[in-house]
């Protein structure tokens, strides 16, 4: 039988067979690895990865974004299928080292998602959830006891994200952190190529600056809705490549806000709480906001997450739920997740390693 494979596969050039093969899904790669030895080389190679992952980035609708969750009620995650139906959702496994402890999201870029344990001690990590390969990131050292890494009960805060910066092949990991006495945010970001740490200048930005929300990457920069002092809402721009802080002004005024990604641009969805509450969705493209023809009302109580085949997905309480632009409920599926700000991220699946901090493709698989 193998032989017949081996034979059926040489057919065609292999050339062509990698032509076919970017265009499939990531799930159908991992199986297609067991056709013939020839596949499996080229699927594990990370030249082929690199071009699966640009192509289905490149395309209109990229069918490997995935919603992924972490579960209240067991230590797991949970990914859905946001382009098929949301009742289908399935379990991934998590690393070993996390899996029994609480975890929280800081971000997602290019397949990989950063998670914070909440263990004192325990390191950042950086998350395949398709390969299953992962990397610890160490805190970076700024005295002999770092109180703000535990965060138990304490006024310290700490935030994060994660990107990708195109002009080096590195991967970033920003995280920054403050109190409620100071109120003086410090800001760092970690490299995975070179495996050190530098710090960001922020004297800048104004003082009393906390992030509110799991990061988002976007064209090479890092973007987190904040809170001034005084309850301002602002949004916050790490540009990867400058390695610099800066701050983006809202397209309008308005009610409460939620940051996310629509059709792979930085989005705003406005819950305006007027005589006619309605939900108003904006998006940046070319540094210049454009609402989108898409108003919901409030009441139905629907945070926008994503729009896939013309509907919206969002959430409501602790349901996943698809609605018509008409808001006409389509589906739902109820899920144990009770803080969607850090225990819930939008991912691309993707067959990408880390490059470790000698440049290679780092290794290292969940057990």
């Amino acid at each position: 039988m193998k032989h017949k494979a081996d034979a059926e596969a040489k057919v065609l050039p292999l050339e062509l067979v990698e032509k076919i093969l970017v265009w499939l899904p990531v799930k159908s790669l991992i199986r297609s690895r067991c056709v013939s030895k020839q596949w499996l080389s080229l699927i594990s190679d990370s030249r082929f990865a690199i071009l699966h992952y640009d192509t289905a980035d490149a395309a209109p609708t990229n069918k490997n974004t995935r919603l992924l969750y972490l579960s209240s009620e067991v230590p797991e995650a949970r990914c859905v299928d946001l382009e098929a139906s949301i009742r289908g959702d399935y379990a991934l496994q998590l690393p070993l080292s996390c899996r029994q402890f609480s975890l929280s999201i800081l971000g997602s870029c290019r397949g990989f998602i950063l998670l914070r344990i909440h263990v004192n001690g325990a390191p950042l990590l950086l998350w395949n959830p398709v390969t299953g390969s992962h990397r610890s990131v160490p805190y970076p050292i700024i005295d002999p006891v770092p109180s703000w890494v535990g965060f138990f009960g304490s006024s310290n805060k700490l935030w994060g994200g994660l990107g990708y910066d195109e002009s080096c092949d590195d991967y970033l990991v920003v995280v920054g952190w403050g109190n409620d006495q100071e109120w003086e945010p410090h800001w760092e970001y970690f490299s995975v190529r070179t495996n050190s740490w530098e710090e960001i200048e922020c004297g800048h930005l104004p003082p009393h600056l906390v992030t509110i929300d799991c990061a988002l990457f976007c064209n090479g920069v890092l973007y987190w809705l904040a809170v001034k002092y005084m309850k301002v809402n602002v949004v916050i721009a790490f540009d990867l490549a400058g390695k610099h802080l800066s701050m983006v002004s809202f397209p309008t005024s308005g009610g409460s806000r939620l940051l996310k990604l629509f059709a792979g641009c930085l989005g705003i969805s406005y819950l305006n709480f007027t005589e006619d509450q309605k939900i108003e969705i904006w998006v940046m493209k070319e540094l210049s906001w454009t609402r989108l023809n898409v108003v919901l009302p409030y009441a139905y109580g629907i945070h926008p997450l994503c729009f896939t085949k013309g509907e919206l997905v969002g959430t409501k309480n602790n349901e996943l739920v698809k609605v018509s632009d008409k808001g006409v409920s389509v589906e739902s599926l109820r899920i144990s997740c009770h803080d969607n700000d850090s225990k819930m991220v939008m991912f691309t699946e993707s067959l990408l390693s880390l490059p470790d901090e000698f440049g290679g493709t780092g290794k290292e698989q969940g057990k």
